[in-house]
């Protein structure tokens, strides 16, 4: 039987086809304002045009690192494709809410803003033991805050900085980067980009 931490994050999760079918129609307007084709498209992005395809049309759900590269070329975020109705210049987000999203497998990210018309972007992502995740870089600027746990961070070019509870690390987004979990019981992070880039 889940227990009540477990039921509340569970409330938290969101309609899978409903999602699917906002995200389907934010993609076609937003590719078609921008004049382009579901095969220019999918070469700026990297993904088959059938399965950007099944996309605008509901019946696919991307990872959220695909849904990511999506974003990158048509100049937006993830963040704004999967909550494009929200425009806010406040945003609350209390314990126990936010919308809750697989990252990879064995890694999970639960946005803390909502709306589009921020300049920054705080995100708290929670690794099981092993976990890893690579990102070949984005515009601006990323800071890491260590929640629980510990947290490798490797940027092309330098040592990865191993980093525990209470740490912060501050580095270009540009650089290429790693993030692995690091300790045996998995760790959970805060990490804040600007401008946004999920």
């Amino acid at each position: 039987m889940p227990d009540a931490a477990e039921t509340r994050k569970d409330d938290r999760r969101v309609d899978g086809d409903a999602m699917a079918a906002n995200l389907g129609a934010a993609l076609r307007r937003l590719r078609k304002a921008q004049g382009l084709t579901l095969q220019q498209l999918a070469s700026r992005c990297g993904l088959s045009q059938p399965f950007l395809s099944q996309l605008e049309n509901g019946k696919a759900m991307p990872s959220l690192m695909a849904l990511h590269h999506v974003a990158q070329a048509l100049n937006t975020t993830a963040h704004s494709l999967l909550l494009p109705q929200e425009r806010l210049e406040t945003s609350l987000v209390r314990h126990g809410e936010g919308e809750i999203y697989q990252l990879v497998e064995g890694a999970s990210v639960r946005f803390l803003t909502r709306g589009a018309s921020h300049l920054m972007e705080p995100n708290e992502v929670a690794f099981d033991p092993g976990t890893a995740t690579v990102n070949l870089g984005h515009e601006g600027e990323e800071v890491i805050y260590v929640l629980e746990g510990c947290l490798r961070v490797g940027l092309e070019g330098s040592q990865p900085v191993e980093l525990n509870r209470g740490d912060v690390y501050t580095y270009p987004a540009t650089i290429p980067h790693t993030m692995t979990a690091a300790g045996e019981a998995g760790c959970r992070f805060l990490v804040v980009t600007s401008p946004p880039s999920f």
